[in-house]
């Protein structure tokens, strides 16, 4: 299982669809971040949250944490999750990044990054934020939401960068 003391630096790269996007379009459905917490079931804390948009385009995108990967309906479509989906996901919440408060402009690509100083719109959830996994795991799930613009994007044009601290 791998524990690591302290905390963890976790990425994953979603996959996104190439076709245009559109205003509160998921923009990919849950990912695991494996080794989320550092026992079966147990809790962290989520300190900060990096991602790497290798395409210029300013994204404002909503990043929802559930214990259970549960779609939030179609990629490149908008959010369609019923109730009884929704109980099922179990959420632990979610942060959303304003694109033009968080951007650190490299050359090529944006690097945006949320932590505990939230965002000063006072939009989404401020960190840190805790995080469990489900009886019998050490994952969790992370699904996205476009919230303004219509990028095309590549498949594996973000990769994001959890800052995680374990708890006992």
């Amino acid at each position: 299982m791998g524990t690591y003391p302290g905390g963890n630096i976790i990425r994953v790269t979603p996959t996104l669809d190439t076709s245009a996007y559109g205003d509160n379009d998921v923009l990919f459905n849950p990912v695991e971040i494996p080794n989320a917490v550092s026992s079966r079931g147990g809790v962290s804390r989520l300190i900060a949250i990096s991602y790497l948009n290798q395409n210029t385009t300013v994204l404002d995108i909503d990043l929802v944490f559930m214990q259970v990967s549960t779609d939030l309906g179609t990629i490149n479509a908008a959010v369609d999750i019923t109730d009884a989906n929704a109980e099922a996901a179990y959420f632990t919440g979610h942060v959303n990044f304003d694109g033009s408060e968080h951007d650190c402009g490299l050359t090529n690509v944006k690097l945006y990054t949320a932590s505990h100083a939230g965002n000063t719109s006072g939009k989404g959830t401020q960190l840190p934020l805790l995080l469990q996994a489900a009886g019998g795991s050490t994952s969790i799930y992370v699904a996205g939401v476009l919230r303004d613009g219509t990028p095309t994007l590549a498949a594996d044009d973000i990769d994001l960068i959890f800052h995680i601290e374990y708890l006992g």
